[in-house]
């Protein structure tokens, strides 16, 4: 009897120190579990900041892309006004060019006719010399002319 009291006991021991065991390992596996459940709650909420970052991030960006999609068609708006603009100028400056040709035209028959009026010219100022010379001459023959008058008292 003694041999199945201690059998018993032993029996009783290792069922009490494998209680023991699994009520440890148990309390392990809770503390391990709780562990990963506060690492998965630390994950999750870095997660979610990330997102929420990221989200504004994207959000910010988004209304600069707007904004300056805006003032790229604002400016080009401007520049096709200006080019219409330059367009009219353009076709005014072809018309002038044009009328400039047609005035051009007539550019070698006025040169002729410049170097004929030259040449006249220079024929004009020599026979004004030489009626200067005349003029000259007459003006020495009346001062022999009146000669003769200078002797009266009268003078």
């Amino acid at each position: 009897m003694k041999e199945t009291q201690t059998r018993e006991a032993v029996d009783e021991t290792s069922t009490r120190d494998i209680a023991l065991i699994v009520e440890k390992t148990m309390e392990d596996f809770h503390e391990a579990m709780r562990l990963r459940d506060e690492l998965s709650i630390r994950i999750g909420r870095r997660t979610s900041q990330i997102i929420r970052v990221g989200a504004i991030t994207v959000s910010l960006l988004s209304l600069a892309i707007v904004y300056l999609t805006a003032s790229l068609n604002k400016d080009m708006s401007r520049m096709l006004l200006r080019m219409d603009v330059m367009s009219t100028s353009v076709q005014k400056m072809e018309s002038h060019v044009a009328e400039m040709s047609q005035n051009m035209q007539s550019l070698p028959t006025m040169t002729t006719s410049v170097t004929a009026m030259q040449h006249e010219m220079q024929g004009m100022n020599q026979q004004i010399h030489w009626l200067n010379g005349n003029i000259g001459s007459m003006g020495h023959d009346m001062n022999r002319m009146s000669a003769p008058m200078r002797m009266f008292p009268f003078n």
